[in-house]
């Protein structure tokens, strides 16, 4: 294949820096990213663990520079049938293969919940980019002990509400669950992270937020059991939602090889892309599993250009960990609600996450070196079989 082979790659994150540096490996081909004209890419991982704090500045988070051309401007949208894309400015660019690596949005709060006046002021926000964590390490630096309430209690704002503690600040930590953070951690887990949120920040679970309105020069939440929380910041962590341009809007659904079943010579990876498994539909939203989807979106583009074997069938493999107050989360594999979950212990809690009577995840709190031991004599250096 000539160097006329164009593969272009939508996004700079960790999907697509992955598949482009895997691409940059072959001369023979010509990959190029496109990457979004007002934000250079970055790592989100330190995003709330170190930017919205002020112990990293923004410029710290950035990725390395990419060894292949790239255009900065964004996707307008994708014609899969002519297999060429539209950018913003106008050019029209054809493909011979396409990986999308566009990642996910935050959810927002409901329709009409946030009043304008709340939204203007700068104190509601996600935490999701690089701006979020600069509009949260603003309000934290120019106020005295900041009152944060945190929406969600998820990864990120289980997480976040720890580290925002530590960091001088009193947190107020509000979910619509009683027992928030099942679809994250599973039952067992979030059970005793919710127990960890009542004894170390403020919490008011099983209540879900109706409004939030700025009162003077302070935040008021109002919950559906009539209580109302004084805030100077209010994080929304409801989780993401894949992102892309037309014709997906959305999620893109993949076979095995992270192929879209839906256009040919089109593939997609990381928060994007939708899987399936016997029936069964999963995503998954971690940085280092993101890295691990994009580079076999790689492997597979160059086996369809007769550049390498086919890969084996995506399973997901990659290590990912939280540190929650006084516990430490770690996951290995495919971990949500996929299959069967077995406590092999207690105390500490070590759980193994199975399909059809194949290990495809590991997980546990306070137990690493239990689940990274699991990690590595089940799944073996190729992953979790799933």
């Amino acid at each position: 294949m000539s160097r006329s082979t164009r593969i272009l790659v939508i996004g700079a994150g960790a999907a697509g820096s992955a598949a482009i540096r895997e691409l940059a490996q072959h001369e023979e081909i010509s990959p190029t990213a496109i990457i979004e004209t007002e934000v250079a890419p970055y790592n989100r991982t330190p995003i709330n663990k170190a930017v919205a704090t002020g112990l990293l500045d923004a410029y710290q988070a950035h990725l390395p520079a990419l060894p292949v051309p790239s255009i900065r401007d964004s996707v307008h949208a994708v014609d899969p049938l002519e297999e060429t894309l539209r950018l913003r400015s106008g050019a029209r660019l054809d493909y011979d293969a396409l990986i999308v690596a566009t990642g996910s949005a935050p959810h927002s709060l409901p329709p009409n919940t946030t009043s304008p006046a709340a939204l203007d002021s700068g104190r509601v926000t996600h935490l999701h980019s690089l701006d979020d964590a600069l509009r949260v390490r603003a309000v934290l630096e120019r106020t005295r002990s900041p009152r944060v309430l945190i929406y969600g209690a998820g990864m990120i704002g289980a997480e976040t509400a720890g580290i925002l503690r530590d960091a001088g600040c009193r947190v107020t930590l509000a979910a619509s669950s009683p027992i928030p953070g099942v679809s994250a951690f599973g039952s067992q887990a979030a059970g005793q992270l919710s127990q960890a949120h009542r004894v170390t920040v403020d919490t008011h679970f099983g209540h879900a937020l109706t409004r939030l309105d700025l009162v003077e020069s302070e935040l008021h939440a109002a919950f559906t059991d009539g209580r109302v929380i004084a805030a100077d910041l209010a994080i929304s962590a409801l989780g993401t939602r894949p992102l892309s341009p037309s014709p997906w809007g959305g999620a893109i659904a993949v076979d095995s090889r992270l192929r879209s079943r839906d256009h040919e010579n089109v593939y997609a990876a990381g928060g994007v892309a939708v899987h399936e498994t016997d029936g069964t539909t999963w995503r998954i939203d971690h940085w280092s599993d993101a890295e691990a989807q994009g580079a076999h979106a790689a492997r597979s583009v160059l086996s369809s250009l007769g550049h390498a074997d086919a890969p084996e069938p995506y399973r997901p493999c990659a290590l990912y960990s939280a540190q929650i107050h006084q516990h430490l989360y770690v996951a290995a594999g495919h971990t949500g609600r996929f299959g069967t979950t077995r406590a092999l212990s207690t105390s500490p809690l070590v759980l193994t996450h199975g399909r059809a009577d194949r290990l495809v995840g590991v997980s546990g709190l306070d137990a690493g070196s239990d689940v990274m031991g699991l990690f590595r004599v089940e799944c073996g250096r190729a992953g979790v079989a799933g």
